[in-house]
């Protein structure tokens, strides 16, 4: 579950006292390359912040500068909140060519971290829709997520937010 934020120290700071899902893995810079909107390269920069409530991936999502993407639009038309529902693929080549042969519009690509972290923020393109969204899955970043659900699930209420540089851990993985 993706949501996008307005402030995402005050989110972070909401979803750990108030919903007790913790601790996040914060990222100031989130190492996103690629990234492809409408079509045409856009230079986002944004921060992010991962969880798991239960199984539940939680990754919360500010954009720091106002380069085009699924998520200004979704700001721009007045919204924060969940933005997407994300799905774990293990072959995302396949499985973005069925979303589009199911008539569904590809609006944003892009890698984070790993050179094969590979997602895509699917349509209809209508900037209020909470949207699907497809994430590959692989050795790398399933270690990745797989530490942070673990954490989730042991956490005790100390260390709400970590500081995380995904770029280093997911390269040390690599």
């Amino acid at each position: 579950m993706g949501y996008v934020v307005k402030d995402i120290e005050a989110a972070m700071q909401h979803w750990t006292r108030a919903l007790r899902v913790g601790p996040f893995y914060y990222v100031k810079r989130a190492p996103i390359h690629e990234l492809s909107y409408r079509g045409a390269p856009s230079d986002v920069r944004a921060s992010i912040a991962l969880s798991y409530s239960g199984n539940m991936q939680i990754a919360l999502i500010q954009q720091r500068n106002e380069a085009p993407s699924s998520f200004l639009d979704f700001v721009n038309a007045g919204r924060f909140g969940l933005h997407y529902v994300g799905f774990f693929s293990s072959n995302f080549d396949r499985d973005l060519r069925r979303a589009r042969e199911a008539g569904l519009d590809v609006l944003q690509t892009g890698i984070i971290g790993s050179p094969d972290g590979d997602f895509a923020i699917l349509g209809p393109d209508d900037p209020v829709r909470t949207r699907p969204a497809l994430i590959a899955i692989n050795d790398t970043n399933l270690d990745v997520f797989r530490m942070v659900e673990k954490e989730a699930q042991r956490w005790d209420g100390s260390g709400p937010i970590r500081q995380f540089e995904i770029s280093k851990t997911w390269k040390a993985l690599a």
